[in-house]
């Protein structure tokens, strides 16, 4: 009857297996695939190289939020940044998987230049150079990998809305000189008017030489800020059409109207509280918190050993060898201890760190919530106040100067500070709107869209 036992071969192999086993197994932390599904999601728009997209074609006139999406989708730094994500996605597997190999030998001895199969020896192990690790080992190393990964995940988010703010930005500033232009161009025709009028009143003595002179000076400075501001234009063309990875000399008809101010789908309370749950650095720099305290396990589990397995067989399956070997730390204590330390002030650091950007984070949106509402009651107060009592000191200074009761530098000067209340109140609409998008930025939200707790 034969014996149940493995034969030589079959415990050979079994050996094997196990070897084979601790050497090529590979450890997925929990999340890992959440995380590629999100990554191949956001990935869409760069799956083809840019000179094979199809991109949705821009309207004839469009918004600063048109632009925005399309560079979103055509934004070299951006896609440089969805790609680095990819790549740490990817360095999660590497970091989980054996450094080792499995070696096959084969060996014989050569007696009177005949080999006998009972003197040659058949040794499967893994690579004796490289130890297999300890699963924990990779484990921990594999879980840092995957915080890293989601860190260049948020920071790929983050750049989202740095861009969009960017754009935003851009869009505003050509959108303030256009309405800049505009109403230099408004007061162009009133001060032609009034230097037509300033000439026919000196032919008839009615005022002196020195007016029309003042007069034609004044107009004379008008033009050259406007043409100031029209020299501004293809600049800040050539801005946004590098954000959108286009030529920067390409046409592009851009809105010339500052958006209308629009209130805030938060309170100030809100604001802050959604800064320091949703802002992207923040995120990021906790995920790396996380992964740096794996790195710190890892750096504690260098004190469990690493191993080696080997088996042999002579051919002839009359002798088996199975070898099992570790690898003990003892000369390395204080090289451990030292990582352990080095790992432990690592995460303390980053730890200071994001308290230290909260701290700033925090500065920052008081900084933009104070802007904003400054900016609206000032908006208020030009529009329901000023800006009404200087058009009216406009029209009673033409009036007398008309009537020859004033003189006309009393008009020049009603006119010029009726054109410095009206760019003031375009700029600071383009002052709000840019903070607006950069409370937009920090919260990761667009805040025309944020439903209300």
């Amino acid at each position: 009857m034969r014996s149940k036992t493995m034969g030589p071969i079959a415990q050979m192999v079994a050996a094997a297996a196990v070897s084979a086993l601790f050497a090529g197994c590979t450890i997925h932390p929990v999340g890992e695939r959440e995380e590629r599904k999100s990554a191949v999601a956001a990935g869409r728009p760069f799956e083809r190289p840019l000179t094979t997209r199809e991109l949705k074609p821009l309207p004839a006139f469009p918004s600063p939020e048109d632009l925005a999406q399309t560079a979103m989708q055509t934004s070299g730094d951006l896609e440089q940044r969805y790609w680095q994500w990819r790549a740490a996605i990817e360095q999660i597997p590497q970091d989980g998987t054996q450094s080792t190999t499995i070696n096959v030998s084969l060996g014989s001895a050569i007696t009177r230049g005949r080999i006998d199969s009972r003197n040659t020896t058949l040794t499967i192990g893994n690579d004796p150079m490289t130890d297999i690790k300890w699963p924990g080992k990779l484990d921990a190393a594999a879980r840092a990998a995957l915080e890293n990964a989601r860190a260049a995940g948020i920071r790929f988010r983050k750049a989202q809305f740095e861009l969009r703010a960017k754009v935003l930005d851009a869009c505003y500033d050509y959108a303030m000189n256009s309405e800049l232009i505009e109403l230099g161009e408004k007061s162009r025709g009133l001060l032609e008017t009034a230097v037509m009028a300033s000439e026919a009143r000196n032919e008839s003595g009615a005022v002196a030489p020195v007016d029309v002179l003042k007069a034609r000076n004044e107009l004379a400075q008008l033009k050259n800020e406007v043409a100031n501001l029209r020299s501004q234009l293809p600049p800040e063309r050539a801005t946004i059409n590098a954000l959108l990875n286009r030529p920067a000399e390409a046409e592009l008809a851009i809105a010339g109207k500052l958006p209308e101010p629009r209130p805030l789908a938060y309170d100030d309370a809100q604001l802050m509280s959604q800064a320091a749950d949703r802002n992207p650095e923040l995120m990021a720099l906790l995920a790396e918190i996380h992964g740096k305290e794996d790195v710190a396990r890892l750096a504690t589990l260098q004190r469990v050993p690493d191993f080696n397995l080997a088996v042999s067989t002579d051919l002839a399956g009359i002798a088996q060898t199975l070898v099992g070997q570790a690898t003990l730390p003892l000369l390395r204590y204080e090289a451990i201890n030292a990582a352990i330390s080095q790992a432990s002030a690592n995460v303390r650091g980053s730890e200071a760190g994001l308290r230290q950007a909260h701290d700033d984070l925090g500065a920052r949106v008081v900084l933009d919530i104070s802007t904003i509402h400054d900016a609206d009651r000032q908006l208020e107060l030009f529009r329901r106040t000023i800006l009404p009592r200087a058009a009216e000191i406009v029209a009673v200074s033409r009036s007398s100067y008309e009537t020859g009761s004033g003189s006309l530098l009393d008009l020049l000067d009603a006119q010029r500070s009726s054109i410095s209340i009206e760019r003031l109140v375009v700029s600071l609409r383009a002052l709000r709107a840019r903070q607006v998008a950069d409370l937009e930025a920090i919260t990761a939200h667009d805040l025309r869209f944020m439903p209300a707790r």
